[in-house]
C-alpha cells in the first residue's frame, strides 16, 4: 500500500519524503481547500516534483475546491501547469474541472477528492468511467463496505484516510461555515464551527441535556489496523494534515512507516512505540472513527484541541505557584504541560526549570515528584498533561534535512590517457549511465597526479544532491593530470544528465500550446450557454417542493406545487409505507403536480436497492443527490435529475451533468446574485429560495454519543423529543435524524427571497424551489400556497405585494429569515 503525506509547507514536504512517504499531496496558492495553509508557487511545486522524482516518490496536488465560473479558465491553465511539470496526479472536487481535464489533458492521472463524497459501488463505478484513476472514499465508509468495493471493481484505486482530524459531517455536504460564518469549506476557507462549544437542547423548557465540543471527532488512527485494509484493497493510506507542522509530519508519517514494513513476526514493543509517538506529538484522543462498526470514543466533547499525553497528578502547590507534581510518565526540560483544573482556566506553560530531591535537573521519570513553576492556579488531585514533547519534536527536526536519506548511489569510472581529454563515467544503482568527456588533454604531473584519493575527494562532492559516490576506478596511463576546475565541470555536467535521464521515466507528452489554447477557447465556449433573451411576459418558473412525509405531499400537491420531491430518507420520524406512494402519485397527479422521489444523499453500500417495495409503480423521474444514485438511475434507463448536493458551482458541472443525461440540475446554495447572472442558461436548473438549509448530515449521531450510557441499542433518543443545538452567540440550529440514524444539523435561520421573487423569475431558472424537510403539513401549505399565488399573480402580469407575502410567510415560520449568499457570496479570499 502506497503511503501517501501532507505538505502545507516545504520543510513538510521534506519530513514526508524523509520519513518514508511513497507520495506527498500538496496545494498550490490557488483552488486548495487548504488555503489557510502556506502552500506552493508553481516554482516551488516543480522543484517539489524533481526532489520526489529523484528519490522514486509521487506528488500529488490538490485542485480540490469548487470552481466559480470568472476562474475556470485560470484553473484549466494552473492545471496544464502541473502537466507540464510533470505532477503525478490532481486532486480535484468540481465535476466541471474533473470532466474538462479529462477531455484536454487526458494523460494527466485525476484522482476524486473525498469532497466528491464517494461512498457506494456505483459512485466509484461513475468516476471510473469517466477515466478517474483513484477515488478518495468519504472517511465515513467501514471496512465491510471498502471491502465489498474493492472486490466488485478491480480496475479503479481506493484511498483512504488513516490518521488525523476527522469531519462531523460528510465531506463536501457541509454549509455549516459556509452559513453561519460566509466561509465556505468547499471554497477552501472552513472556519471549523465542529470545534466550537456547543449546549444541547430539547423541546422541554429544562436546560441543555449536555455541552461542550458536541459535534467534535476525535483524532482518527488506524495504525492497528493495516493488516486489515490491504486485504481490504485499500491502494493508498493517506494521512491528514496539511495544516499541521512538519514536525507533526515526520512523526507520523515515520509511524506509519515503521509499521508498514514490519512484518507479523516483528515485537509487539516496536509497535506500542510507534503509537506512543502518534500520541505525544498530537491527538484529539484516538479513535478507529468508522471503520469498526462500533465507533467508539469517536467524539472529543471535552475539548477541542491536542490534549497531550497524561504526565500525572498535582500534588500541591504554595502561593508562588510552584506546583509539585507525581510523574506517571517521563519528563524533559522545554516539555509543554496543561493542567486541567475544574474551575477557571487551565494553566498551560512550558518548563523550564524542573526541580527534583532540590536540585535541579534535565529530565524526571514515571514515579517520581518534581517541583514545577506554573502559571495558573491548581489544587492537589488536578490532572496533568504533556502536550508538547521536546525529545519527540528534537528527533523530528532532525529528520527535515534534504537527502538526509535514500540518497541514489553512483559508481564513477575514469579513463586517462596521456594527451587526450579525461573521460568520466557515471552509472547509478537504477541503471542509468553517463559518459562526459572534458576539452584539456591530459598530460604528465609534476607533482601531484590523479589517482584515487583525490577522484574520490573531487567527485565525491555531491553536496546536496540526490547521489552518493559508492565505488570508483581509474584507468590511467602514467602519472597524469587535468585542472581540478575541469573535473568539478566535469562532474557537475554528469549528474545533471543523470537527474535528467532520471526523470525522464516520469514525463508524459507535451502539451501543444497554440493546441490547447484553442481548446480551451472550444471548451469554454461550448459549455457556456448564454441565457435566452427575455421574453415579456416573462416565462414562470415551476415551484418545487422537497418534503419528508407523505402528509406533507398532499400539503404541498394541494397548495399548488408543479413539483414534489419526497425525500426518502425519512428525516424527522417520517417514513413512507408499503403501497403508499401509489396513492401519493395518483393524488398529484390529478392536481397537475409530479411527484418524484428523492433518493438519500448518503446511500452506502446496499442500501441502494431499500426503494424497489416502497415504489410501486416504479416512478419515470428520480431525483438523485449522490453520484452512485446518478448511476443507479441511469443503469436503470430511468429519467433523472440532480439534487444541490452535487455541488454544482459553474456552468461546466451543470453541462457535465447534462452530458450524463441529467433532466435539470438544482444549484449550489453558496451562488450569489452575481454568480447566477453570469451562470448562463438556466432553463434546466433549479435553484432554492426558501427553506431550513441542511447544513451537516453525519453518520455519527451525536444524541446517542452524547444522551447514551455506551449501550450498543440505542434508546432512540430522536424518536422521543426534538432536539437542537446552541451556539456560544446564542443561536439555536434545529438537529433530526433518519431512518439510518444518520444526523442532520440545519441552519438557525430560514432562507427567503420572496421579496426578490421578480428578480428571481428573471434569471430565467426552469424552476424555484422550497426546501421543507423538516416541516409539518401546515407549514408547507401556507409556504407553498404563498409562493403560489405571487407566482400566479406574475404570470397575469400583475405586481403582488412581495413584502406583505413576506410578513405572511415569517409569521408561519419557525425562525427568522435570511437571505443567506444571495447578496454577501462566500469568502474564498
Amino acid at each position: 500500500m502506497e503511503l501517501l503525506a501532507p505538505a502545507g509547507s516545504w520543510e513538510a514536504f521534506i519530513a514526508a519524503i524523509e520519513n518514508g512517504a511513497d507520495a506527498v499531496y500538496l496545494g498550490g496558492q490557488d483552488y486548495s481547500a487548504r488555503k489557510s495553509a502556506a502552500n506552493f508557487t508553481l516554482p516551488e511545486i516543480g522543484r517539489a516534483v524533481e526532489y520526489a522524482h529523484l528519490h522514486r516518490r509521487k506528488v500529488l496536488v490538490t485542485v480540490n475546491t469548487l470552481i466559480d465560473k470568472s476562474e475556470f479558465r485560470a484553473a484549466l491553465e494552473f492545471t496544464a501547469e502541473l502537466y507540464r511539470l510533470n505532477v503525478d496526479a490532481v486532486i480535484v472536487q468540481d465535476l466541471g474541472l474533473m470532466a474538462a481535464v479529462r477531455r484536454l489533458m487526458p494523460a494527466l492521472p485525476v484522482h476524486a477528492s473525498t469532497q466528491m463524497t464517494v461512498h457506494n459501488l456505483a459512485g466509484v463505478e461513475l468516476l471510473r468511467d469517466q477515466g478517474i484513476k483513484r477515488i478518495v472514499l468519504a472517511r465515513e465508509m467501514s471496512l465491510t463496505e471498502i471491502e465489498k468495493i474493492s472486490r466488485e471493481l478491480k480496475d479503479a484505486e481506493l484511498e483512504i484516510f488513516v490518521h488525523g482530524a476527522m469531519c462531523y459531517s460528510f465531506s463536501g455536504q457541509c454549509l455549516f461555515s459556509s452559513v453561519v460564518g460566509g466561509r465556505s469549506g468547499n471554497r477552501g476557507r472552513c472556519a471549523q464551527p465542529c470545534r466550537l462549544p456547543y449546549q444541547l437542547l430539547s423541546e422541554e423548557a429544562s436546560p441543555g441535556h449536555a455541552q461542550g465540543y458536541l459535534l467534535s471527532p476525535a483524532d482518527l488512527c488506524l495504525i492497528d489496523m493495516l493488516p486489515e485494509l490491504a486485504a481490504a484493497g485499500v491502494h493508498s493510506l493517506k494521512i491528514e494534515g496539511r495544516m499541521k507542522r512538519p514536525e507533526y509530519v515526520a512523526v507520523v508519517t515515520r509511524a506509519y512507516r515503521e509499521i508498514l514494513d514490519l512484518d507479523v513476526s516483528d515485537d509487539e514493543a516496536m509497535r506500542e512505540d510507534a503509537r506512543k509517538r502518534l500520541l505525544r506529538v498530537f491527538n484529539r484522543n484516538f479513535s478507529t472513527g468508522y471503520l469498526e462498526p462500533e465507533q467508539k470514543g469517536f467524539l472529543s466533547t471535552l475539548r477541542p484541541n491536542n490534549r497531550g499525553v497524561y504526565l500525572g497528578r498535582v500534588v500541591g502547590q504554595d502561593n508562588s505557584l510552584k506546583t509539585r507534581i507525581k510523574l506517571a510518565d517521563n519528563l524533559h526540560r522545554g516539555d509543554g504541560l496543561e493542567i486541567w483544573v475544574v474551575r477557571g482556566k487551565s494553566p498551560a506553560f512550558v518548563v523550564n526549570q524542573i526541580i527534583l530531591d532540590g536540585r535541579s535537573v534535565d529530565e524526571a521519570y514515571a514515579g517520581q515528584i518534581v517541583e514545577l513553576e506554573a502559571n495558573g492556579r491548581a489544587v492537589a488531585g488536578d490532572r496533568v498533561f504533556k502536550t508538547h514533547d521536546e525529545e519527540l519534536i528534537a528527533e523530528a527536526i532532525s529528520s527535515i534535512k534534504e537527502n538526509l536519506h535514500n540518497r541514489i548511489a553512483i559508481d564513477a569510472g575514469v579513463v586517462l590517457s596521456e594527451g587526450e581529454p579525461l573521460a568520466l563515467s557515471l552509472k547509478d544503482e537504477r541503471g542509468n549511465r553517463v559518459v562526459v568527456t572534458g576539452h584539456t588533454p591530459a598530460q604528465t604531473a609534476a607533482k601531484h597526479p590523479l589517482d584515487v584519493n583525490n577522484l574520490r575527494d573531487k567527485l565525491g562532492r555531491l553536496g546536496n544532491t540526490a547521489f552518493w559516490l559508492r565505488d570508483l576506478t581509474l584507468d590511467s596511463q602514467g602519472e597524469l593530470m587535468i585542472p581540478f576546475s575541469e573535473l568539478n565541470e566535469l562532474r557537475r555536467q554528469g549528474i545533471d544528465e543523470l537527474i535528467n535521464l532520471n526523470l525522464n521515466a516520469y514525463s508524459r507528452p507535451p502539451l501543444d500550446d497554440n493546441l490547447l489554447r484553442a481548446d480551451l477557447d472550444k471548451y469554454i465556449s461550448n459549455h457556456n450557454k448564454k441565457p435566452k433573451k427575455a421574453v415579456f411576459p416573462l416565462t414562470i418558473p415551476r415551484l418545487s417542493v422537497v418534503v419528508s412525509g407523505a402528509a406533507e405531499v398532499y400539503a404541498a400537491v394541494k397548495g399548488g406545487a408543479d413539483r414534489v420531491y419526497l425525500a426518502l430518507e425519512a428525516i424527522g420520524r417520517k417514513r413512507l409505507r408499503s403501497g403508499e406512494w401509489a396513492a401519493l402519485t395518483d393524488c398529484a397527479g390529478k392536481h397537475g403536480c409530479r411527484l418524484i422521489p428523492l433518493l438519500p444523499r448518503i446511500q452506502m453500500p446496499g442500501e441502494e436497492n431499500d426503494w424497489d417495495d416502497l415504489l410501486q409503480p416504479i416512478p419515470a423521474v428520480f431525483m438523485a443527490a449522490n453520484l452512485g444514485a446518478l448511476k443507479w438511475c441511469r443503469d436503470r434507463r430511468l429519467r433523472v435529475r440532480t439534487d444541490y448536493s452535487l455541488n454544482v458551482f459553474n456552468p461546466y458541472s451543470r453541462e457535465f451533468l447534462l452530458e450524463q443525461g441529467v433532466e435539470g440540475v438544482c444549484l449550489s446554495p453558496e451562488l450569489s446574485w452575481t454568480q447566477l447572472e453570469n451562470l448562463g442558461d438556466l432553463s434546466h436548473c433549479e435553484i432554492v429560495v426558501h427553506g431550513e438549509i441542511i447544513m451537516m448530515v453525519s453518520r455519527y449521531c451525536m444524541l446517542k454519543g452524547v444522551l447514551g450510557s455506551g449501550e450498543e441499542t440505542c434508546p432512540r433518543f430522536c424518536r422521543q423529543k426534538r432536539y437542537g443545538i446552541k451556539d456560544g452567540k446564542g443561536y439555536q440550529f434545529p438537529v433530526e435524524t433518519d431512518e439510518y440514524c444518520r444526523f442532520y444539523a440545519f441552519n438557525s435561520r430560514t432562507m427567503c427571497m420572496m421579496s426578490e421573487l421578480d428578480r428571481i423569475v428573471k434569471l430565467g431558472a426552469e424552476s424555484i424551489r422550497i426546501e421543507a424537510r423538516r416541516s409539518g403539513e401546515q407549514q408547507v401549505a401556507s409556504w407553498v400556497g404563498l409562493y403560489r399565488r405571487a407566482l400566479d399573480d406574475m404570470a397575469r402580469g400583475g405586481k403582488p405585494d412581495l413584502a406583505e407575502c413576506e410578513k405572511q410567510l415569517l409569521a408561519v415560520s419557525s425562525s427568522p429569515f435570511s437571505k443567506y449568499h444571495y447578496h454577501r457570496g462566500v469568502l474564498d479570499k
